[in-house]
């Protein structure tokens, strides 16, 4: 393994990948996935950013060859990638491979039914290319350890050009040096910041939509003769060395590429915000329906993260209890447990700048207090820890080590549909939700993706369904 490049590496295992070689329930799970990610697409079709990116992209005259999803509009495979990603990324509710932190969805799916619509790819192809995209986007991702958020980089952001360019790769058929060389080229664009944690801005909705887009320019660049470092991993000025200032780990991240498979590992969220956030709502939900205590006997609300988090979602504790957009809503802990506690769930309604004009919701915020406690550490996961303080002096504390999803704490295919069916609800009737979700199921035997792009198309938006969404 050490006389290759990890490019070439990686190279080899997406051009000869074969869904022969992926066990059946790697590729049920991989379809249940791929619902999850078109649902939240769905959600998210009608939010500003999301129309404003469509708007870009049609704005530029290229070749017609991939729809814009809920459209009947197509533009580049590029600029479809990038708005496409946009909508799965549009409410932070798309998927996250935990241990990695990192979302692998956003970029792989919608790279590989965009660019398979424009190649005419079936869905067998295109199922073999997403399965091939989230072993990859995951390696790179825990190769990292968690690092790249620790440097305020976004990992999904940093790693997703180059699962991009490997679904890319396999679906339009470029030979192998081609792939090599993009990996390079990759490795120019893999950038992503997070101080959008400190303003609310929303720009992280484009990160793996960039990453996609990107990874399709490289691509082009290295078919026609560009060429990229082909140790842009594991070399000195590489990936790893430059962001992290280490390259320990990373070759041994890919040992058990082709025979592990970490597909089955990625969690669908059940809360459209940060994933650190969703153990803090499952404990507070559990004490609520534990003890029934009503929301005005509370005093005061501790929650406890290890420091890597509380950046995050609690600090600068001012921007974290005034969360200046809905953006920053999603990665604020006293808001969003918060919303928890006063509407018994977090769901994409209760993201709304509204709620922050409310003497309630604005009092229980600032009972808050976020404490940086690195005994709450559970490594490759998400935890929560709370402890509710009465008025009458009653304290109430619940622990949960596994956020919901992990295999230590699952959830069932029921609650991906259900959520599924929720998401579409906003903007497809009953027939055409059972429909679309029929075809995904069987998403391998689609002879192409036109059949299911039709029963995406979307209405003109009403003034509830603008409500529900923004």
């Amino acid at each position: 393994m050490s006389n290759r490049s990890l490019s070439e590496i990686i190279a080899d295992f997406t051009l000869n990948f074969t869904l022969d070689a992926v066990p059946k329930e790697v590729q049920d799970y991989a379809k249940l996935m791929i619902i999850d990610s078109m649902g939240v697409a769905i959600a998210s079709h009608h939010l500003e950013d999301t129309e404003i990116v469509r708007k870009v992209v049609t704005g530029f005259s290229g070749k017609l060859e991939s729809t814009l999803w809920g459209t009947q509009q197509k533009v580049s495979m590029a600029d479809a990638v990038l708005a496409n990603g946009a909508m799965i990324h549009g409410l932070d509710y798309d998927d996250t491979h935990v241990a990695g932190v990192v979302h692998p969805s956003a970029s792989v799916v919608s790279t590989a039914l965009s660019v398979g619509e424009a190649v005419g790819a079936d869905g067998k192809d295109m199922l073999s290319a997403i399965i091939c995209g989230w072993e990859i986007i995951i390696r790179l991702a825990l190769a990292a350890k968690g690092k790249f958020h620790d440097h305020g980089f976004h990992a999904t952001g940093i790693v997703a050009p180059f699962a991009s360019a490997c679904v890319a790769a396999k679906l339009l058929k470029l030979p192998h040096n081609a792939l090599v060389n993009a990996l390079g080229i990759c490795g120019s664009q893999a950038a992503a910041l997070q101080q959008f944690l400190h303003d609310g801005s929303s720009v992280k909705k484009l990160h793996p939509g960039w990453a996609s887009h990107s990874a399709i320019y490289a691509l082009m660049m290295a078919k026609e003769g560009i060429r990229g470092p082909h140790k842009i991993f594991e070399g000195n000025y590489g990936l790893y060395a430059s962001h992290l200032g280490t390259i320990e780990g990373v070759m041994e991240a890919f040992d058990d590429l082709g025979q592990t498979w970490r597909t089955t590992e990625i969690s669908v969220k059940l809360y459209p915000c940060c994933h650190f956030i969703h153990s803090f709502i499952d404990c507070v939900k559990y004490l609520q329906e534990e003890h029934g205590f009503a929301v005005d006997e509370i005093q005061r609300i501790e929650c406890r993260t290890e420091k890597r988090f509380a950046k995050v979602v609690c600090q600068p504790e001012e921007a974290k209890k005034r969360p200046v957009s809905d953006y920053a809503m999603r990665f604020s802990l006293p808001y969003i447990v918060s919303m928890a506690i006063l509407k018994g769930n977090v769901s994409p309604m209760q993201i709304d700048m509204k709620y922050l004009d409310d003497e309630k919701v604005k009092q229980l915020i600032d009972k808050f207090d976020c404490i940086t406690d690195e005994t709450t550490h559970n490594v490759g996961h998400f935890p929560g820890w709370v402890k509710i303080m009465l008025k009458n002096g009653a304290e109430y504390l619940k622990i949960q080590k596994y956020e919901r999803g992990a295999a230590e704490n699952p959830i069932s295919e029921y609650d991906v549909i259900t959520k599924f069916r929720n998401n579409v609800s906003v903007h497809l009737d009953q027939e055409r939700t059972e429909r679309l979700m029929d075809k995904l199921k069987r998403f391998d035997q689609l002879a192409n993706i036109t059949e299911l792009l039709n029963d995406l198309l979307i209405e003109h938006k009403t003034d509830m369904e603008e409500n529900v969404c923004q």
